[in-house]
């Protein structure tokens, strides 16, 4: 073990947390950018070359003895091994942004990552979800007690507006107009967008809001979160909305759905229908065409055999 004493990046990670905060990013933006940081102190406070050639520990922020790109290479290296490359790869981006602001307020004269490139991801297709599993997932749901009448709910809002799980989550009921059928959502970059919905949707969203004043019992108000816990009566959480969705598919007798594959599977049946692409990319809240063919690309091969179908040159020459 070495005596040197590490530098340890945790007050500076605060300090970036509170500006995180003060631009307005959604908390779940905060969270992984907050969990990068966290992660890469622990590798710091607890770092051992492999070999007496290797860069030491850093004792200071930058210098000869400060924290230098080896590190980070290490650092993502191992992310990568013990994790996964979506995971190693969304800790760079994170880390980039954080040594970016370091050099923007000043504590460093440079960035250590300035000529990094990011690691290779792979291209995953997300799977879309079949229509039989969608029936058993809201069977499993049926009947007329709160909980089934909310978790009804959040599963058509997330099938029928392709919303993130976190723009889904974190609203309040002045957020949504149940007359317009829209939830404006915050997505990425502290963008508010109006993700609509359709009549099947607002319906169950009104069985669920009136169960919701039933079961709370009083009117709900306009700064009252969304979705509410059966236990506590408190917001749901992310991570609860996900447990809820996994306990679902239990009883459903289905394999586990992530709640982003309900986007994925939006923006297949939207394609799959004719929809056009501009008008899903202002639902979907994306900058980038890029996208367009990223999401649902699981289920690319039927749309091209169903589009075949419509447009085959041998048939129409009969």
């Amino acid at each position: 073990m070495s005596d040197r004493t590490a530098y340890d990046i945790g007050p500076l990670a605060a300090s970036w947390a509170r500006s995180l905060r003060a631009r307005n990013l959604s908390a779940n933006t905060q969270r992984i950018y907050a969990r990068a940081a966290n992660d890469f102190r622990a590798f710091l406070l607890a770092y051992e070359p492999e070999d007496t050639d290797a860069r030491p520990a850093p004792t200071e922020l930058e210098g000869k003895n400060g924290i230098h790109r080896e590190h980070l290479e290490v650092h993502i290296t191992r992310l990568r091994e013990r994790t996964s490359p979506g995971n190693a790869h969304q800790h760079f981006r994170s880390l980039k942004t954080f040594f970016n602001w370091l050099v923007d307020e000043e504590e460093m004269d440079r960035s250590p990552m300035r000529t990094m490139k990011a690691p290779e991801l792979p291209e995953v297709e997300v799977p879309v979800i079949p229509e039989d599993a969608l029936k058993k997932l809201l069977g499993a749901c049926k009947g007329t007690g709160y909980q089934e009448r909310r978790d009804t709910a959040i599963i058509m809002m997330f099938l029928d507006t392709g919303a993130r799980l976190s723009e889904l989550t974190e609203r309040t009921q002045e957020k949504l107009d149940l007359d317009l059928m829209v939830l404006h959502v915050l997505g990425k970059g502290g963008r508010e967008r109006p993700a609509p919905f359709g009549r099947a949707t607002a319906l169950a969203m009104d069985r669920y809001l009136r169960a919701a004043g039933k079961y709370l019992g009083r009117q709900l108000e306009p700064s009252d979160p969304l979705w509410f816990s059966v236990k506590r009566r408190a917001g749901m959480t992310v991570w609860g909305v996900g447990t809820m969705i996994e306990r679902r598919c239990q009883q459903a007798g289905i394999p586990h759905i992530h709640p982003h594959q309900f986007r994925h599977t939006f923006a297949h049946l939207w394609k799959v229908n004719g929809g056009n692409e501009d008008a899903l990319m202002r639902i979907m809240g994306w900058r980038s065409r890029q996208m367009l063919s990223r999401y649902g690309a699981s289920a690319g091969e039927e749309r091209a055999r169903q589009q075949h179908r419509d447009l085959s040159p041998g048939d129409r020459l009969k």
